[in-house]
């Protein structure tokens, strides 16, 4: 019990206090190549379209991830690694890439697995936000673990 307790608070600290959400503002492009600049530290605003797709997107990636960590918690050290992938319209994710941190460690590993996984699992974008982000959009996820 205890130590479900303690992997629930790792899952919770890790995943919703020291993840570090950042919304990308993308040129809609059909290329998805051109230059991107974070729009704020956390989601889109909750009352827009892209925040609302975002959270649902990040409650997916979310609970997969957690099932993997509370798997492998004990092959874990300390680590941190920031993720950039592609939403496209269709819901589909793809160009998944490790920003910063080790793309070897079990925890890039996992993290990966776990957007992976959800692509898809949102569905496709609604017609406001496909006027919104026609060409879909980049984001990044950080995780870490203490």
């Amino acid at each position: 019990m205890l130590l479900n307790n303690t992997l629930q608070a790792v899952f919770l600290f890790g995943l919703l206090f020291t993840q570090v959400v950042l919304a990308q503002n993308s040129e809609t492009t059909s290329n998805k190549t051109a230059p991107t600049k974070p729009e704020s530290p956390v989601f889109a605003s909750m009352a827009s379209e892209l925040g609302k797709y975002q959270h649902k997107l990040y409650l997916q990636i979310g609970q997969r991830w957690n099932q993997k960590i509370q798997k492998t918690m004990g092959e874990m050290g300390t680590n941190r690694v920031v993720i950039k992938f592609y939403v496209n319209p269709d819901g589909k994710i793809d160009d998944i890439s490790i920003v910063e941190g080790n793309p070897e460690s079990k925890l890039a590993t996992i993290s990966k697995e776990a957007i992976l996984e959800s692509s898809g699992s949102c569905g496709e974008f609604s017609e406001a936000l496909k006027k919104e982000k026609p060409a879909g959009f980049n984001w990044q996820l950080a995780y870490r673990i203490y």
